[in-house]
C-alpha cells in the first residue's frame, strides 16, 4: 500500500567538509570485511549481492586493499567463506592478530537483523550473530582507523555497543525501523563517486559519501509519495548516541568530524 508523506526525514543544506577536516593517508595497510546475511525475499538477496560486488571492487580497484586482506562472506558459500559466526570470528582475529595502530580496518554487514529485548541480532546461516558478539570480536583489532557500516534493519540498536574512540559507525536504519533499507544502494557508489566530494578537494570523503547517500533516499522517497522507512546515521564520537544529520558536526558538535577525516580511496593526499 502506497503512503504519502506526511514529513520529511531529513533536510539537507549545503554541505562541504573543511579542509582542516581532513587527515592525510594512512601509512598502513587496510583490512576490509564484507558480510552479508540471510534473507527470504528474491528481489532483496539480488541486491544485497550487487552491493558486495560493487564494494569489493572499489575496495581493490579504488581503495588499492590487498586481496589477501580483503575477505567476502556470504550464505551458501563453501565452509570458507560461509557467512557463518565462526567464520567471522575467525576472520576478524586473523586480521587483527596482524595489524597495527597505523592500519585501517573496513567491516560491511549487509543483510537482514533483528532485535531481541534491546539487542540486535544479525541473521545468518546457523546461529545468529548479537551486537555483543560482534562488538567483542572488534575489540581486539588495533588498527586505529575503522570504519563499520550495518547495512540493516534496527541498524542503531547496535550504536553504544559498537561506539569507540577511532571508529566510525555508519547505520543505515534507527533501532525501530524494521523494513531492510536501500542504504547501500546509494552509499557504495556515491563513495566512488566524484560528485560526491563537495568541498572539491578531490577525495571523498565518509561523511561525504553519507550526506550524498541521505539525500537519494530522501528523494527516493519523495518521489513516489511513501513515507521514509530508513533514516541513516553516524556515531563517531564514541558516546554512542548516533545522529542523524553528523553534516552539521561544526554546528552541533556531535558526531560527524570523524567521518569527515575518513577517506577510504585517497586521490590527492
Amino acid at each position: 500500500m502506497i503512503v504519502k508523506s506526511i514529513a520529511l526525514i531529513v533536510t539537507i543544506a549545503s554541505f562541504s567538509v573543511p579542509a582542516a577536516a581532513l587527515k592525510s593517508p594512512s601509512p598502513g595497510d587496510t583490512y576490509a570485511l564484507i558480510v552479508t546475511g540471510i534473507g527470504k525475499d528474491p528481489e532483496d538477496r539480488l541486491a544485497r549481492d550487487q552491493i558486495v560486488r560493487d564494494f569489493r571492487a572499489y575496495l581493490l580497484e579504488k581503495v588499492a586493499v590487498r586481496p589477501n586482506r580483503l575477505t567476502v562472506l556470504v550464505p551458501g558459500a563453501d565452509a570458507a567463506g560461509a557467512s557463518t559466526a565462526d567464520r567471522i570470528a575467525e576472520t576478524i582475529h586473523t586480521y587483527a592478530s596482524a595489524m597495527s595502530p597505523a592500519d585501517r580496518f573496513v567491516f560491511y554487514y549487509t543483510g537482514q537483523a533483528n532485535v531481541v529485548g534491546d539487542t540486535l541480532r544479525f541473521n545468518l546461516p546457523g546461529p545468529d550473530v548479537t551486537q555483543e558478539e560482534l562488538a567483542r570480536w572488534l575489540a581486539g583489532a588495533q588498527a586505529g582507523t575503522q570504519l563499520v557500516v550495518l547495512d540493516c534493519p534496527y541498524a542503531a540498536a547496535a550504536a553504544k555497543a559498537l561506539a569507540r574512540p577511532g571508529r566510525v559507525v555508519v547505520l543505515a536504519s534507527t533501532e525501530k525501523q524494521a523494513y531492510s533499507p536501500r542504504f547501500g544502494m546509494h552509499f557504495v557508489p556515491a563513495l566512488a563517486r566524484a560528485e560526491s566530494d563537495t568541498n572539491h578537494d578531490g577525495n571523498v570523503s565518509v561523511l561525504e559519501a553519507f550526506t550524498a547517500t541521505a539525500r537519494e533516499i530522501e528523494q527516493w522517497y519523495q518521489q513516489r509519495q511513501l513515507l521514509p522507512t530508513e533514516t541513516p546515521s553516524i556515531e563517531d564520537n564514541s558516546d554512542g548516541r548516533p545522529v542523524e544529520r553528523p553534516w552539521r558536526y561544526e554546528q552541533d558538535g556531535g558526531d560527524g568530524r570523524l567521518a569527515a577525516g575518513l577517506v577510504l580511496a585517497w586521490v590527492k593526499p
